[in-house]
């Protein structure tokens, strides 16, 4: 996919041929003209299909950040982690409230010469001392938003990978599950959201939000293991919620309380 100043010059080729096969009507080769601009043309058309074709899910975003001098960019991914249609939720270690397991992405040292062409400086708007550290959590020009999601998704990421360091951070490393029944997740690739640009008034700022969800796909054991976990109950560091609770963030009707806060972001797991 070509990026917008290979379009653009494209553009400006094709105005300069159109104004020379205009002034230029009377030269004997002035057919030579109308081909080149023809060519140029088709080839500027197939481009922005091309574009449109491999952009169509974030058109809206893209177009929506074009003219944000200050883009918040947050990527990350979260764990849809289901047994009997209730989702297990853990405490933030940031705000208190209840979100799905999961973090921020890392960059790595082959970040960094992409990331230095259009970033403006690192979010400086969390700290969580070295556990924070490299997030994928920055500033960038919201015309370069369309050329940062061809980078990020690129076939050859240069950048984390890995789903598996919070998971391990949150529940094995925390106590919650043991290390020898859950050494690794496996896990499904549900789906990518990009959000639309967004004003956030606790940020400060306008933002958008990259989030891959991801499934956990237990075995025999482990789905035992969950099932037990969640028989004794919710607890101050973790709960098992419905559907109807993640969206009403923590509402539940028949008690007509908020027994708990859940973010707005937990939403995105129901996939």
């Amino acid at each position: 996919m070509e990026d917008i100043n290979t379009r653009i010059a494209h553009t400006l080729i094709l105005a300069a041929l159109l104004i020379a096969a205009f002034v230029f009507n009377d030269w004997q080769d002035v057919n030579l003209l109308w081909g080149a601009v023809i060519a140029t043309a088709a080839y500027l058309i197939a481009s922005i299909i091309s574009w449109t074709l491999c952009s169509r899910m974030y058109l809206t975003t893209i177009f929506a950040a074009l003219f944000v001098k200050k883009l918040r960019l947050s990527c990350s991914y979260l764990y849809k982690i289901e047994i009997d249609d209730k989702y297990l939720l853990i405490k933030s270690r940031k705000h208190g409230k209840f979100q799905p397991v999961g973090g921020n992405f890392k960059r790595n040292k082959y970040s960094t010469n992409f990331l230095e062409k259009i970033e403006l400086h690192k979010d400086d708007r969390f700290t969580n001392g070295n556990r924070s550290s490299d997030d994928l959590r920055l500033f960038i020009r919201g015309c370069n938003l369309q050329k940062y999601l061809k980078w990020y998704n690129a076939s050859e990421k240069q950048r984390e990978v890995s789903y598996d360091r919070e998971f391990y951070e949150e529940l094995v490393e925390s106590g919650y599950l043991p290390n020898d029944l859950f050494p690794y997740p496996q896990i499904d690739f549900r789906k990518q959201i990009v959000t639309p640009v967004r004003y956030s008034e606790h940020l400060d700022c306008k933002e958008v939000h990259i989030y891959d969800i991801v499934e956990l796909k237990p075995t025999p054991q482990q789905d035992e293991y969950l099932r037990k976990l969640m028989s004794k109950g919710n607890t101050e560091q973790f709960v098992w919620v419905d559907t109807g609770t993640i969206r009403r963030r923590g509402y539940e009707r028949s008690t007509q309380s908020s027994r708990i806060e859940i973010t707005d972001h937990a939403k995105e797991i129901l996939v």
